[in-house]
């Protein structure tokens, strides 16, 4: 119960492990294609890390360097319970 209440009080991480079910992104693309404030965008990050639900890599191509964030195996499974509930919940 304590972890569903971790992700209870943090606005943002639903949306974020959501988002992620597309596939891994980064920071400033996530910013500009959802509607979570930067940060709670960094926290979200910070707790779902720390659930170990996503994970984050240096991406050293680029200029300046990216975090890429993505969803690990557990955090691909909780997303997608998330996105059932919200599928139940939209029906009539």
């Amino acid at each position: 119960m304590v972890l569903v209440k971790a992700l209870e009080t943090q606005s943002g991480a639903m949306r974020l492990l959501l988002y992620l079910l597309k596939g891994p992104s980064y920071v400033t693309l996530i910013l500009k294609e959802t509607d979570i404030p930067n940060i709670q965008l960094l926290r979200s990050i910070e707790l779902l890390l720390d659930l170990k639900l996503i994970q984050k890599k240096v991406d050293t191509t680029t200029y300046p360097k990216r975090n890429i964030i993505s969803l690990t195996n557990k955090g691909k499974q909780i997303a997608q319970k998330v996105k059932e509930i919200e599928l139940l919940l939209k029906e009539p």
